[in-house]
């Protein structure tokens, strides 16, 4: 005689089902707690209302790790029309944290619907077929779930990764010496580069954990586009005008300590008026090449901050176009091998 053991979280259903199997199969036996001799098939029953959540499913799996057949079975699906969303959901949610029952049938049932008679669905055939169950395949709204939650997933990795790369960029253009400019902008192409590479790595991975969890081939096809590189770098040389007066003024200021210098010089040591003059002039000078350098550097500074803000919001807009062809790709080569079937 064939023993099945339904279990579920308290409110999911399980009484109901409990009923409806009992009428549906009298040669069976229908328990809900531990017996003498371990069950033939574990049917797990879970509500329609919301996915199942982490705690609910320990006491499940230990549950299910007694009987042979596991069967997952969603309750109250006539009063829920998002019951497949949640179905989904469970199979996925299941998969993750108990990669042993990752292949198990999942099905909806209406056990004590308030109208018409109880609908089991595929429960019954699955309980008494005694051949292995073979793991279902995919369905449609299964594969956009789960690329859906991947999509989001990796979302969020993109803009993380480019948040901190704007940072480190910035800090670092801060920080460009005099005559550095084209070292810094090898190396944030270098960066880039290595974000993208990364990205791409990401993406292939959680791919291959989304087809593992749906039981699904990862596919081939799913190549990354075309790579976008960074905008072209600005000219970073000060223009000709903002030179032009940035040495008048900083020969207006060099001539003024030149002078006082010259004075000081001459009053204090006493010397010809000559010396006082060369040293001052030699001052100025230096004063003068000092500011226009500073006043360069600190231009081509601003302009790479600039680059690098724009550079990263392209960054970011390519890798989310990569992050969206590469899911969309794999979803239509699912799709595409459900159509063809096994």
């Amino acid at each position: 005689m064939t023993v099945v053991r339904v279990v579920g979280p308290p409110l999911a259903g399980v009484d109901g089902v409990v009923t409806a199997l009992r009428a549906a199969l009298p040669a069976h036996v229908v328990v809900t707690r531990d017996g003498a001799t371990a069950p033939d098939a574990v049917v797990t029953v879970v509500s329609a209302v919301a996915p199942l959540t982490r705690s609910d499913w320990e006491p499940l799996r230990r549950a299910a790790e007694d009987g042979g057949r596991v069967v997952g079975v969603v309750s109250k699906i006539d009063a829920h029309r998002g019951w497949r969303e949640v179905l989904a959901a469970d199979r996925l949610r299941v998969g993750g944290w108990s990669p042993r029952h990752r292949t198990i049938p999942w099905v909806g049932v209406a056990a004590a619907p308030d109208l018409g008679e109880p609908h089991l669905g595929d429960l019954v055939e699955l309980l008494t077929d005694p051949r292995p169950v073979e793991p279902p395949r995919a369905d449609a709204v299964e594969v956009r779930t789960a690329l859906a939650r991947t999509r989001l997933q990796l979302l969020r990795v993109v803009r993380d990764r480019c948040s901190t790369l704007r940072v480190v960029l910035r800090e670092d253009a801060a920080a460009v010496p005099s005559g550095g400019v084209a070292r810094f902008e090898s190396d944030a192409r270098g960066s880039v580069d290595a974000v993208l590479a990364d990205l791409d790595a990401e993406i292939t991975r959680a791919i291959a954990v989304a087809a593992t969890d749906l039981g699904v081939d990862v596919p081939a096809d799913a190549v990354a586009p075309d790579r976008q590189d960074p905008p072209a770098p600005p000219r970073t040389t000060s223009r000709r005008l903002e030179g032009r007066l940035m040495a008048v003024l900083g020969a207006g200021f060099g001539l003024g300590v030149a002078l006082a210098i010259g004075r000081v010089l001459t009053g204090l040591a006493g010397g010809p008026p000559a010396l006082g003059i060369g040293a001052g002039v030699a001052v100025g000078l230096a004063l003068v090449a000092w500011m226009v350098r500073t006043r360069r550097l600190l231009h081509d500074r601003a302009v790479l901050d600039g680059w690098v803000v724009e550079a990263v919001a392209a960054l970011r807009w390519h890798a989310e176009s990569v992050v969206a062809e590469r899911l969309l790709a794999a979803e239509v080569e699912w799709m595409r091998r459900r159509r063809a079937g096994p």
